[in-house]
């Protein structure tokens, strides 16, 4: 087979490279398929010469000859239908070869417009920021006063340091990082401000262990403020504020005669004096209390007398509850059986002599 009779190929529609590929291909297919059909006469011939043979002179089959003729026919089966697939191949190229022409013009016309929006998605940063500015300003003004009002002061620092160092905004940044400073500040001083509050009620209720205890937790919760470095001292002012108090009022009382109230003063200055605090007080002390004692005695001999049982017997209780080793409380302590009797017999007959006891009993 000549080369010359392949059919004719328009080749002004590809380019030179593509007429060339397809026209090697199908030479190559027409080469393979006439060398599939003359190892197929051989083949053929060489079969038929077999047989004739074995037929004229049977004989043992030659083995080697057999296998020669295997392979031949193999060959031919090889050459011939990979000639097809080449054949079939060129055929397919040659008929989409326009398409795929018109693709790679497509394709070079894409490229200066895929360039250029390559250019554009190239654009620095510093571009970006130039066109963006605004808009990225605006954001993050309302991200830095969202974190402020959430309570997130570092998380509205690191955007206030983004708005300076990365877009170059460093007047703004500043007066934002004074606002966060000033709004800490204002904040810190209202929870102090509630702590010290806070700390007074337990002052004015004379708690000063609690107060202590407060003054500890305000000074490590703020111990950078110069507002809660003293407060041991308030609260020791407070104290003996408190301490003097009582000992103007414990004589005073003690002056007037005004038994109950110096003994009163007396249980509670007990708290704030020391045995050597305590010395020039104890003659008024044993005063008062002596007369506490005697007042107790007066009031229980006349209840006695007056047969107020229960009042003789609600003040034994209170002799013996605060005089408790004394000769008078023991004297209260035997009696105590037959004050609460009489105290029985006396609330019953008052009782029964009242005026609606007597209607319901008619």
């Amino acid at each position: 087979m000549d080369a010359k009779q392949v059919p004719a190929t328009d080749t002004s529609v590809f380019p030179a490279e593509n007429s060339r590929s397809i026209v090697k291909m199908l030479l190559l297919a027409y080469m393979l398929l006439a060398l599939a059909v003359i190892l197929g006469i051989l083949a053929y011939n060489s079969t038929l010469s077999a047989t004739s043979s074995a037929a004229a002179a049977p004989q043992p089959p030659n083995t080697l000859w057999a296998m020669g003729i295997v392979l031949l026919w193999l060959l031919t089966s090889i050459s011939g239908l990979t000639g097809l697939v080449l054949l079939a191949v060129s055929a397919i190229r040659w008929a989409i070869a326009p398409l795929e022409d018109s693709l790679q013009k497509g394709f070079a016309d894409l490229t200066p417009l895929l360039t250029s929006l390559n250019e554009r998605l190239l654009i620095s940063e510093t571009a970006k920021r130039i066109v963006y500015r605004e808009k990225d300003r605006q954001v993050l003004r309302q991200a830095i006063q969202e974190d402020v009002n959430k309570g997130d002061i570092d998380g509205a620092l690191v955007l206030i340091n983004q708005m300076g160092e990365t877009y170059g905004y460093h007047e703004e940044a500043e007066v934002l990082r004074a606002q966060i400073s000033q709004e800490q500040t204002a904040d810190v001083n209202r929870k102090i401000d509630s702590a010290l509050a806070r700390l007074d009620d337990l002052l004015a209720s004379n708690a000063w262990d609690k107060a202590y205890a407060e003054v500890g937790r305000i000074q490590r919760t703020y111990p950078h403020s110069p507002r809660v470095q003293n407060l041991e001292q308030r609260v020791r002012q407070a104290y003996d504020t408190r301490k003097s108090a009582l000992e103007r009022q414990f004589l005073a009382a003690a002056e007037r005669d005004d038994v109950d109230l110096a003994l009163e003063l007396m249980k509670q200055l007990d708290r704030y004096l020391s045995e050597k605090e305590a010395e020039p007080y104890r003659e008024t002390a044993r005063g008062v209390i002596g007369k506490k004692r005697d007042n107790l005695g007066v009031q229980f001999k006349l209840s006695l007398q007056d047969k107020e049982w229960s009042r003789a017997l609600e003040v034994g209780q209170q002799i013996i509850r605060e005089f408790p080793n004394t000769k008078m409380a023991q004297e209260v302590r035997d009696m105590l059986d037959l004050l609460r009797q009489r105290t029985a017999e006396q609330t019953t007959a008052s009782a029964l002599s009242s005026p609606s006891l007597r209607e319901r009993a008619g």
